[in-house]
C-alpha cells in the first residue's frame, strides 16, 4: 500500500506522524499530571472538611445532642452543595445522626477515605481535647478519657469532579487537535512546493512515454535537485528522440530488405514445392519404372532358368552340359544383381516391412548351409557349421529377411575364398523372454585392407574396382544386409585382415517364440531339389500371357504328372475356370483385356477354396496386396522358382490324399528308380562323413530327410533302418550311429530297400 501513496501524502505522513507521536505523548503526560492534581485537591478538600466537622461535633457528640449535630450537618452541606451526607458516631460506632438514607457501610477500621459508586467516602475521628473539659466542667463525668469520643464520616459527590475531568480532556484534545491542524497546513504548503515540480515531471514522463518526445521539463521554477532532475529528463528526451529517429530510419531500412528477403522465400518456396512435386512425380516414375524392369527382367529370366533346367535333363554332351551350367549360373547371377537393385530401392523408400513370424533358428541356419554346399563343394571349400546348443526351439522374426543377411555374407564369403574353409557360428543368450543371437560368418579368403573396410557399406562400393570383373557382383550386398540389419535392430560388425581372412558378426535380440512351428516351405522344397513328380494327378490351370513361361510351366507340370490347362488373358482364364472346375490356378498378374487381379477377384466369387496362386514379376509391395485382398493364397515372385513351385503342389496333395485311391506301387510308377537310388546316395554321401565327425546335429537333419523319402514311397526296410539312426543321434550314442549307418549303408548300395 506504501507504493501507491504519492508524494505530497509521503510528505503530510512525514510531518504529522512524528507531531502526533509528540502531541499524544505530552498531552498524555499533562492531561495526567493535571487529573492527578485534580483528584488529590478533591481529597485534600474532603479530609479539611472532615476534619473541620470532627473539630465542630466534638462537643456535641461527647453531649450526645443531636440537634446541634443536625445542624452542623445542615449548615455543612448548604455551604458545600457536593457534600451528600455527613454522618456521626459515638465512642460505641453508634449512629447519632445522618441526613440520607442509601446504604453505607463503615466500621472503626475503615481507611480515611475510599471511593464509592459516583461519590467518595472520608472517615475521621473525633478526639477530646482538654480545653473543652476544661470550660465545660458538667461533661467531665460523661466524656471517656482522652482518645476517640466518636466518628464523622462525609460522603462528597463526584460528579462535580468527573465534570472537572472531562473538561480537562477536551482542552487538551482540542488543543492537540489545533496543532496537528497547524502542522498539517505547514507540511501542505511545504508538501506543494516538492509534489508539484515532481508532477510536472511525471507528467513529462508520461508523455514521453506515450510517444511524445519533444516533450520538454520546465526548468525556471525548480531549483536545487529538483532543477538537475528537469534538465536530465531533457536531455534524456533529446537523446531520446534522436536514437526514437534513428531507429526509424534503420526499421524502415530492414523493412525493405525484409520485404525483398519475403519475396525472395517466396520464390524459393514456389521453387521448392516445384521440386518436391517433381521428386514425388520422379519418385513414382521410379517406382513404375522398377515395377516395369522387374516384371520385363524377371518374366523372360523364367524362361532362361526354367529351359535350362529342363535341357539340362535330356540327354546331352559334356560340352552341352558344359554350356547349360554356364546359361544357369550367369542367369542366377543376374538375377541376384537385380534383386539386389530392387531391394536397394526399396529400402532406401523405406518400403519394405519386417515380418513377425515364430520360426526355428537352427533350421533356418541349418538350411541356409544346404543351399550353399554345392558352391562351397563346386570351390572345393570345406563348410563348416558350429551351432550351439543353447538355440531355442523357436523365436520371432522375419526368416526371410534374417536368410537373405546371412545369404549374402555366406555367398561373399564362398565366393572370395579360393581355398582353406567359411565357418558359420551360431550362439545364444537367453535374458527372459527374448534371445540374443550371435551369428558370425568366417573364412580364409582374401580379406580387406583397413583402408578399403570403411567404404564396404556404401552403395556400389567393393574392396577393390578390379573385384566386380574378378568375382562379380553389385557392390550392394553388403550395404543391403547391414540396412536389414539396422532394421531388425541388430547390429553388424566386421573384421579382416587382408590376405588372412575375414570374418563378419551379426548380434541380433528376437523373443522367444511359444508353441510349436509347422513345417515351413522351405523344408517341404528339399525333397524336390532333385526330382519334381507329383505323389497325386492334380488339374491345374495356368493362367499366363507369355508363351515361354507358359510352355515351360506347362512341361514341368506335365512331365510331373499333372493335367494342365492354359489360358492366355484373365477373361479366358476365369472362362476355363467356370468350364474345367482345377484343383490349383497359377495366375500371372499382368495380362491383357483382364488381368491378373481382376481374374482372381471374379474367380473368388465363383469358388472360394480352390487355391490360386499368383505368378507376378513385380517386387512391389501394393500389387502383392492387391492380390492378397482380391483372394490370391500365395504369390511367387518370377521366376518360379521349381522347389518352391512343387512344395505348394506337394501340400495340395497332402491335402486331398484322403480321397486318393492311388497306391505306393502306383506312385513308385511315376518315379524313376536310378533318380530315387542317386537321391538315396547322395544322402548317404552326406551322411557318412557327419557320422564319422561325429556331428549329431547334421546325423539327425539327413537322418529326417531319408524318413521323409522312405515314407512317401513306402520302404519299409529302409525307414527301418534311417529310424533306428535317427533315434542312435537323438541319444547321443556315437557308436551305435557308425553301426546304424553302416547297416543302411549296406542296404542303399546293395539295392535292398525295396
Amino acid at each position: 500500500m506504501g507504493n501507491q501513496l504519492s508524494i505530497r501524502s509521503r510528505v503530510l505522513l512525514l510531518a504529522l506522524v512524528p507531531m502526533l507521536t509528540l502531541a499524544g505523548i505530552l498531552g498524555s503526560y499533562f492531561t495526567y499530571s493535571r487529573l492527578s492534581d485534580s483528584t488529590d485537591k478533591m481529597l485534600e478538600r474532603g479530609h479539611l472538611i472532615t476534619d473541620l466537622l470532627a473539630s465542630a461535633a466534638e462537643f456535641g457528640v461527647i453531649s450526645g445532642n443531636r440537634y446541634q449535630l443536625r445542624i452542623l450537618s445542615q449548615k455543612t452541606r448548604q455551604t458545600h452543595p457536593e457534600v451528600r451526607d455527613i454522618l456521626f458516631y459515638d465512642a460505641d460506632f453508634n449512629l447519632l445522626h445522618r441526613s440520607q438514607t442509601f446504604p453505607v457501610e463503615l466500621s472503626p477500621a475503615s481507611p480515611s477515605h475510599q471511593a464509592l459508586d459516583k461519590s467518595w467516602l472520608f472517615f475521621s475521628p473525633i478526639t477530646t481535647s482538654a480545653l473543652l473539659l476544661e470550660n465545660n466542667p458538667e461533661l467531665a463525668m460523661a466524656a471517656p478519657q482522652p482518645g476517640n469520643s466518636g466518628w464523622v464520616a462525609m460522603v462528597l459527590s463526584a460528579d462535580g469532579h468527573a465534570g472537572a475531568r472531562r473538561e480537562m480532556l477536551m482542552n487538551s484534545l482540542l488543543l492537540i487537535g489545533a496543532g496537528l491542524l497547524v502542522t498539517a497546513v505547514v507540511a501542505g504548503r511545504f508538501g506543494l512546493r516538492i509534489t508539484r515540480p515532481i508532477q510536472a515531471l511525471s507528467q513529462v514522463v508520461e508523455r514521453l512515454e506515450e510517444g511524445q518526445l519533444d516533450t520538454r521539463a520546465a526548468t525556471t521554477q525548480a531549483s536545487g535537485e529538483l532543477g538537475r532532475l528537469a534538465r536530465g529528463i531533457n536531455r534524456m528526451a533529446s537523446r531520446i528522440q534522436a536514437s526514437s529517429r534513428e531507429q526509424s530510419e534503420q526499421i524502415s531500412k530492414a523493412t525493405r530488405q525484409l520485404t525483398t528477403t519475403l519475396r525472395h522465400l517466396e520464390q524459393q518456396n514456389e521453387a521448392l514445392s516445384l521440386a518436391r512435386r517433381q521428386a514425388d512425380e520422379a519418385n513414382h516414375a521410379k517406382d513404375e519404372f522398377l515395377a516395369r524392369m522387374s516384371h520385363e527382367l524377371r518374366t523372360p529370366l523364367t524362361s532362361v532358368l526354367g529351359f535350362s533346367k529342363l535341357m539340362q535333363r535330356t540327354q546331352l554332351t559334356q560340352e552341352q552340359q558344359q554350356y547349360c551350367q554356364i546359361i544357369d549360373q550367369t542367369s542366377t547371377l543376374l538375377l541376384t544383381i537385380i534383386d539386389d537393385i530392387l531391394d536397394f530401392s526399396r529400402l532406401q523408400s523405406d518400403a519394405i516391412e519386417l515380418e513377425q513370424l515364430p520360426f526355428s533358428p537352427r533350421q533356418c541356419l541349418l538350411n541356409l548351409l544346404e543351399m550353399q554346399a554345392p558352391m562351397a563343394q563346386h570351390k572345393g571349400l570345406t563348410l563348416i557349421e558350429e551351432l550351439s546348443t543353447e538355440l531355442p526351439e523357436a523365436l520371432v522374426g522375419d526368416p526371410t529377411r534374417l536368410s537373405q543377411v546371412l545369404t549374402n555374407l555366406l555367398s561373399n564369403a564362398i565366393k572370395f575364398t579360393q581355398d582353406g574353409e567359411v565357418r558359420l557360428s551360431a550362439q545364444a543368450i537367453r535374458a527372459g523372454r527374448h534371445c540374443k543371437l550371435t551369428l558370425s560368418v568366417s573364412d580364409t579368403g582374401i580379406g580387406i585392407s583397413p583402408e578399403h573396410q570403411r567404404h564396404l557399406f556404401q552403395a556400389f562400393s567393393q574392396a577393390d574396382n578390379t573385384i566386380s570383373r574378378r568375382y562379380g557382383g553389385s557392390g550392394l550386398g553388403l550395404v543391403i544386409a547391414h540396412r536389414l540389419t539396422q532394421m531388425m535392430g541388430g547390429n553388424l560388425e566386421l573384421e579382416s585382415q587382408e590376405g588372412i581372412g575375414t570374418r563378419v558378426a551379426l548380434t541380433l535380440t528376437l523373443p522367444l517364440a511359444t508353441g510349436s512351428l509347422s513345417e515351413t516351405p522351405q523344408n517341404t522344397a528339399q525333397e524336390y531339389t532333385s526330382n519334381y513328380q507329383l505323389s497325386c494327378p492334380l488339374k491345374v490351370l495356368l493362367a499366363e500371357d507369355n508363351d515361354f513361361n507358359r510352355l515351360l510351366i506347362y512341361k514341368v507340370l506335365n512331365q510331373a504328372g499333372a493335367r494342365v490347362i492354359t489360358a492366355v488373358s484373365g477373361t479366358l482364364a476365369v472362362e476355363r475356370f467356370r468350364q474345367e472346375r482345377p484343383d490349383l490356378v497359377l495366375m500371372d498378374v499382368h495380362m491383357p483385356q483382364m488381368d491378373g487381379i481382376e481374374a482372381t477377384r471374379q474367380i473368388r466369387r465363383l469358388d472360394k477354396q480352390t487355391p490360386i496362386i499368383a505368378l507376378t514379376a513385380n517386387v512391389m509391395p501394393h500389387e502383392h496386396q492387391a492380390l492378397q485382398q482380391a483372394g490370391a493364397d500365395a504369390v511367387m515372385m518370377k521366376p518360379v522358382k521349381l522347389p518352391e513351385l512343387f512344395a505348394h503342389l506337394d501340400r495340395l496333395c497332402r491335402v486331398s490324399a484322403t480321397g486318393s485311391d492311388q497306391t505306393p506301387a502306383e506312385l513308385l510308377e511315376h518315379v524313376d528308380p536310378e533318380e530315387l537310388h542317386r537321391e538315396l546316395e547322395q544322402q548317404l554321401d552326406a551322411l557318412c562323413p557327419a557320422v564319422e565327425e561325429g556331428q549329431l546335429e547334421v546325423i539327425r537333419r539327413h537322418a529326417h530327410q531319408l524318413l521323409g523319402l522312405a515314407g512317401l514311397y513306402q520302404l519299409p526296410e529302409l525307414e527301418a533302418a534311417v529310424a533306428d539312426l535317427h533315434q542312435a543321434a537323438v541319444a547321443g550314442d556315437i557308436p551305435l550311429c557308425w553301426k546304424r549307418c553302416f547297416r543302411l549303408r549296406r542296404l542303399i548300395e546293395h539295392h535292398q530297400y525295396h
